[in-house]
């Protein structure tokens, strides 16, 4: 501590409650901070013998640390709700809530005026963005737009996507839908098991992606033979399906162990220091990510990190550098069913199988060498929705215009 203003207010902290674990049901965004710790003496262990942690090690806490946290929490009267380790940035994080009355700006600024911790900021909640359609027409008119719109019927004479790996970070999916059985490779979950689970927002995510091909179900993915690693990060919040910086932390810390070519990250939220260095990790990595952007009064986190593939609906998307289709989307839903919905998430998700397939086709292309295929590819100019095929053809592929039968497993 530096002046006597910080004496003062620990003093305050400390008289307002004692160190203590909450056991709440969930996470609170208007109290609680995150909080971490350089954790490079930590040792690795197993975390079990029964799936889905079998063969895996988690990344420990180092005896440093967990010392200095509890005198953290002694110090700053500051309750730990939750923790974890982010092995890719050689930290550990933890979720601390900060007493009543207690001013949250005012603890978080001494804490970073505190040279034993590595960093500490508020704990963010961040949106998924699925709007129900209530008015359509034949929804099997609706599936056919989003396909056609971007030559993705077309692209399939060339590719389906074989051979490429998208991670989805977002809510539950229906792993056993009748459109999604075979293209899930990997299923994680990274929410408590308090939260109230939302598999709508994220199966749907899903489907577009990758839903089974020449099935004689359901949709047609526009990447029908990649293969999908599902992240599970955000819950169900009144009528809302939302993330928090620790979930989505821990999922891209996961991420980053056995990277996939794309990340799809159908949300938006606020600027968030500690997702913003991982989604830096994980594109330093070379993997392609990809992010919803529909509104001018919020940042446009993570679609505005440099390197991010920022998506909208349209050229009126701002902040948005590529556009694709979001609007009365027919999707899969939960329990084998299908629906029809509108977003950018959708967006997103369009986008993130458009690059499936190229790079199905050009694997070692880079993202940036990927950015300018895309851009070069739109019908109309800038902010027009992207053309699969000419996206194929700019990256030296052929196929598109030779008849090809569709199958997928």
């Amino acid at each position: 501590m530096k002046n006597r203003a910080i004496h003062c207010l620990l003093g305050l902290l400390l008289f307002l409650g004692s160190v203590h674990t909450v056991h709440a049901e969930a996470t609170d965004p208007e109290r609680d901070i995150l909080v971490t710790f350089e954790n490079t003496g930590a040792d690795t262990a197993k975390l079990g013998s029964s799936p889905p942690y079998r063969f895996r090690k988690r990344y420990g806490i180092s005896a440093s640390v967990r010392r200095l946290s509890r005198a953290i929490e002694e110090e700053y009267g500051l309750a730990s709700v939750e923790h974890w380790p982010i092995e890719s940035l050689s930290i550990y994080c933890y979720v601390y809530r900060v007493p009543d009355g207690a001013n949250r700006e005012q603890v978080l600024a001494q804490l970073n005026d505190d040279g034993r911790i590595e960093s500490a900021q508020m704990l963010q909640q961040f949106d998924v963005r699925l709007d129900e359609v209530r008015h359509y027409n034949d929804p099997y008119l609706k599936l056919q737009h989003g396909l056609q719109s971007l030559g993705v019927i077309d692209a399939h004479r060339a590719t389906l996507g074989e051979g490429v790996r998208v991670g989805i970070i977002d809510s539950h999916v229906d792993v056993d839908h009748e459109d999604l059985r075979g293209r899930i490779r990997s299923f994680e979950v990274f929410i408590d098991k308090t939260r109230t689970a939302d598999a709508e927002h994220g199966t749907a995510v899903a489907s577009v992606i990758g839903a089974n091909a020449n099935n004689a179900i359901g949709i047609v993915g526009v990447a029908p033979a990649a293969m999908l690693d599902i992240l599970v990060a955000c819950w169900n919040a009144t009528n809302r399906t939302v993330c928090d910086s620790f979930t989505l932390a821990k999922a891209l810390d996961t991420v980053l162990r056995d990277p996939p070519q794309v990340v799809n990250l159908s949300l938006t939220g606020p600027e968030d220091q500690l997702v913003g260095r991982l989604i830096d990790k994980v594109l330093e990595a070379g993997v392609v990510v990809v992010a919803a952007n529909s509104s001018a009064t919020r940042s446009g986190f993570p679609a505005n990190i440099p390197g991010v593939f920022a998506v909208g609906l349209s050229e009126s998307s701002p902040g948005a550098e590529l556009a694709a289709p979001g609007e009365q989307i027919l999707v899969a839903l939960p329990d084998n069913q299908y629906d029809v919905r509108s977003g950018s998430s959708l967006s997103a998700a369009h986008t993130s199988g458009v690059i499936a397939l190229l790079l199905s086709v050009v694997p070692t292309e880079s993202p940036s060498a990927l950015r300018a295929i895309l851009e070069q590819s739109r019908a109309g100019g800038p902010g027009r929705f992207i053309d699969v095929c000419a996206a194929l053809q700019l990256a030296g592929a052929t196929g598109c215009e030779l008849p090809r039968a569709v199958r997928t497993e």
